[in-house]
């Protein structure tokens, strides 16, 4: 007998081993279970992962080129250990690039994918506002559509090795109690409302200027020596 077929249904594309490996490396690392500077043992990592060592190396090696993983050949893989002044300096080229997608993608949205970034920026400005820690698969899925909208290759590459750590610095602070709320706010909502109003210059002018208007958020990480000195 045949098996059936649910001809309302398209399968859902397998995902590759290396790439289920990387996202919970990842999240390990974003949120803090891989401590800064914290030796990655290849055994150990194949015991937790439950999975082969391929996929670990192919994970590492992408966390790398990344810059969230320092591979030093013959002596140790291990988790970044930033300094003050490369959280800084990692802020202002994070948004940077992030200023030249977006101000590329705004004028390239269609209706539907630009209602949808707004209704993401709405859920986090909300949030901000509630001070409530953001869900950070929207501002990632936003990201995602502008990337794709802006149709550049070598920015969707940049970006692919700037988002990441540049989430993972932020996120950093974050988890310790640490977070600009107000800033945040005015930020999003600044950026939604340039977005919906398809005004491109607004947008990259909103999120290129944002690093200016974090002095108070460096100042408290500095102090509380979250990045070595």
């Amino acid at each position: 007998m045949p098996i059936p077929q649910n001809d309302d249904q398209t399968p859902a594309p397998r995902r590759l081993l290396r790439d289920v490996v990387y996202d919970k490396m990842f999240a390990a690392i974003i949120d803090g279970t891989l401590e800064f500077g914290e030796r990655l043992n290849d055994d150990q990592l194949v015991a937790w992962l439950a999975v082969s060592r391929t996929p670990v190396r192919e994970a590492i090696a992408k966390l790398a080129d990344q810059a969230l993983v320092d591979i030093e050949a013959n002596r140790y893989t291990r988790i970044v250990d930033p300094s003050f002044d490369e959280f800084v300096d990692t802020v202002d080229v994070g948004y940077a690039v992030w200023s030249l997608f977006v101000e590329r993608a705004v004028p390239k949205l269609d209706k539907s994918q630009r209602a949808e970034v707004v209704g993401l920026l709405d859920a986090r400005a909300k949030a901000f506002k509630a001070k409530r820690e953001e869900d950070i698969s929207g501002l990632v899925r936003a990201n995602e559509i502008l990337l794709a909208a802006a149709d550049s290759e070598s920015l969707t590459r940049l970006w692919s090795n700037t988002g990441p750590r540049l989430l993972l610095l932020l996120r950093r602070p974050s988890a310790n109690g640490i977070f600009d709320y107000p800033t945040a706010h005015a930020f999003t909502v600044a950026l939604r409302d340039a977005i919906k109003a398809d005004d491109a210059a607004a947008a990259a002018t909103a999120v290129r200027e944002q690093p200016a208007r974090l002095q108070g958020l460096f100042d408290q990480v500095r102090e509380a020596g979250i990045y070595r000195a």
